[in-house]
């Protein structure tokens, strides 16, 4: 998957849909038939899609509001999306997408094994360090 196809694969919440163990069978939140647990498993959808859908924005990053105490922000993987908006929102999505793909080249692979476990501080340096 090209740079700019993994920038449009980015979700509204900021996880990086075309890097997801799914992606071969389901292409992200902002399309339709998402697999994303967040979207499916809620009666009403995914807040943070249906928030940036209501707003008219990309994603959580270019909203005012962020970071909102909100469905994923509050979770289990709070810092790693949390994290990453914050970084979209001062670097930008490409800067973010490069420094995602740099890291994987130097071993810290994207999803489980990678950021999901991290505060939003460590997320955010462990980022930065792909410079």
């Amino acid at each position: 998957m090209n740079k700019q196809a993994i920038i449009l694969s980015v979700a509204y919440c900021g996880l990086v849909c075309g890097l997801c163990h799914l992606a071969s069978e389901c292409n992200g939140c902002k399309a339709t038939g998402s697999k994303c647990t967040a979207n499916s498993e809620k009666e009403n959808g995914c807040y943070h899609r249906n928030c940036c859908i209501d707003k008219g924005i990309s994603g959580c990053w270019e909203c005012e509001e962020f970071p909102c105490a909100n469905q994923m922000f509050i979770g289990r993987t709070n810092g790693e999306i949390k994290g990453f908006c914050r970084c979209m929102k001062e670097d930008g999505i490409e800067k973010f997408i490069d420094y995602i793909l740099e890291n994987q080249e130097r071993g810290i692979p994207y999803g489980i094994k990678g950021y999901r476990h991290m505060t939003e501080e460590e997320v955010v340096k462990i980022l930065r360090q792909a410079k």
